[in-house]
């Protein structure tokens, strides 16, 4: 294909795949690229295979490449710790709590439910001359899916995916981030030893190798990363009609309402600095401001910067083992410069080195809709403080600007269901986010069985555990007839009569041709009543008898 716009080659750097082996040497490449004309080969191969092999297609093949999946991670774990440490200087244990434990936990949550998953699921509320016969939804594998993920949760957010596409019973190929060169080196080595060459082939490399990823056919595309990138690859798929899941990112908002109390701001400020300058901001779900009442903002500054400065950080330097840092010069550059250039008073950190691309985490005060640290996603240690005085007015802003994010995060005192809180209502109602959570953050992105993804501009598809499954997978419906019985089928036949079409309008009605609501006022909420599903379903076998018998 022709090369790619110009922002895919501006998303990495010619030489943020190297790294120098001392201070005399020439850099060394760290992630070995895969050979161009390899690529067409490697992928040529897996559908070759899922088409003429067809392993996947057993339950029993698929536990067992995830279960040695399983153990080559768990044989491993200090050193991918490691090459992340090496990478952007993360912290092993941020790595093993956010990612490691959480992706063998979804793992093992895959295997023990996968025989569950996939059998068949019946259809119901089926017409009345077909409740005799099996129909049922199969879920199929797709076959051959592309999988490219990122550099800030390279562990979690790659093997999630290629857990569900596994279980799925497709063939993977995989193309990992070169931002974070010595994981990806080590993860693609780790997975090609663990899985069978038919169902499984990586791709290392920048540009050159995306691209010719690319310009191969797939069954499915998921994708996780930035806007531009995801616009890219979805106009690629789409020549093709391939489908894609699409993870990407968005501002996520916090919004302290007006009921929390003194004491819960304190709660509130550390689980919002927890969930900002995790992984130094680099998360797709962090959160990305917050909107604070006038009246409380004070009291919540101070809270935070409280937290931050004598709770998590109270030796805050480039030499802080609890602290990453940003993953290339560029994305360095883009924050720093976004601290430069905020019209807001900054009440906490603000300072960093450019050679280890360390930034301080910076709360940053007296902001506004237009300010620098409001164009777009930060994603960098960088908190950006806006008031309100009237939720609705904010959230009509909020709406005109960062519509759909990829999370929203509530913190309240008072009750915590929409039911009972006016407040969370309205929110809920005026912001379509991928997830939401009241009182805590980022969380939702751990739970094994429950779906992650955005909507709109944040993404779309969702994934994990049996969500995961279900997008992996084509749903085909399948109905078994029988041939004795086409004397039962007749009155579908030509030459059409009034007393044919009488059988087939009752026949493909429901609750004979009856409905329980009426023409004004509001249709009950609950549905039909037990009464009238069993009278009038007994009355429509009776009318199809009838009419039957006078079609003959």
């Amino acid at each position: 294909m022709a090369p790619p716009p110009a922002p895919l080659k501006d998303s990495v750097s010619s030489v943020e795949s190297f790294t120098k082996v001392d201070s005399a040497a020439t850099a060394v490449p760290v992630l070995q690229h895969t050979a161009l004309k390899d690529i067409p080969v490697g992928v040529k191969r897996l559908h070759d295979a899922f088409h003429q092999k067809q392993k996947s297609h057993s339950v029993q093949y698929r536990l067992n490449q995830l279960r040695n999946v399983y153990f080559k991670i768990k044989d491993n774990i200090d050193p991918i710790c490691e090459a992340l440490l090496k990478d952007f200087h993360r912290v092993p244990a941020e790595t093993k709590n956010l990612e490691i434990s959480g992706g063998l936990a979804e793992l093992v949550h895959t295997m023990a439910s996968l025989h569950k998953w996939v059998k068949p699921e019946p259809v119901t509320d089926l017409p009345l001359t077909l409740k005799s016969q099996p129909v049922f939804i199969e879920r199929i594998p797709l076959g051959v899916v592309l999988i490219i993920s990122p550099f800030n949760y390279p562990f979690f957010l790659s093997l999630s995916a290629i857990i569900g596409a596994i279980a799925a019973g497709n063939a993977v190929v995989f193309k990992p981030s070169e931002l974070t060169p010595h994981f990806s080196q080590l993860f693609t080595e780790l997975l090609t030893e663990a899985l069978d060459e038919d169902i499984f082939f990586a791709i290392n490399g920048g540009i050159p190798e995306t691209t010719a990823a690319l310009d191969q056919k797939y069954d499915k595309i998921m994708y996780t990363g930035n806007n531009t990138v995801g616009t890219i690859i979805a106009k690629k798929a789409a020549e093709t009609l391939t489908p894609v899941i699409l993870e990407l990112g968005g501002k996520s908002p916090a919004f302290i309402l007006d009921d929390v109390t003194d004491k819960d701001l304190q709660v509130a400020a550390r689980r919002i600095a927890w969930g900002r300058f995790t992984n130094a901001g680099q998360t797709c779900v962090a959160v990305d401001y917050v909107l604070v009442p006038e009246d409380k903002k004070a009291k919540f500054v101070n809270a935070i910067v409280k937290v931050l400065g004598e709770e998590f950080y109270p030796e805050l330097n480039k030499d802080n083992k609890d602290l990453t840092h940003v993953i290339h010069d560029r994305a360095f550059a883009n924050i720093t410069n976004i601290i430069k250039t905020t019209k807001g008073k900054i009440v906490f950190g603000g300072k960093s080195d450019a050679e280890s691309r360390f930034i301080e985490p910076t709360v940053i005060d007296n902001v506004d809709w237009d300010d620098s640290t409001m164009s777009g996603e930060i994603f960098g240690p960088v908190l950006p403080i806006l008031t309100y005085t009237n939720l609705s007015e904010s959230l009509s802003k909020l709406q005109s600007r960062h519509d759909t994010p990829l999370a929203q995060y509530i913190f309240t005192s008072g009750p915590t269901s929409r039911t009972k809180n006016p407040q969370i209502d309205t929110i809920l109602k005026a912001v379509r986010s991928g997830g939401t959570i009241v009182n805590d953050v980022l969380m939702h992105v751990a739970l094994v069985n429950a779906p992650f993804g955005g909507i709109g501009n944040s993404g779309q598809g969702a994934y994990h555990g049996w969500f995961s499954f279900r997008h992996f997978t084509h749903e085909r419906t399948t109905m078994e007839q029988k041939l004795w019985n086409d004397f039962l089928l007749a009155p579908r036949y030509p030459p059409f009569t009034a007393k044919k079409n009488a059988v087939l309008d009752v026949a493909q009605s429901q609750y004979n041709d009856k409905v329980w609501f009426g023409r004004t006022g509001d249709v009950k909420v609950s549905g039909p009543s037990t009464l009238f599903s069993t009278w009038t379903g007994i009355a429509g076998v009776a009318a199809l008898v009838y009419y039957f018998v006078g079609a003959l």
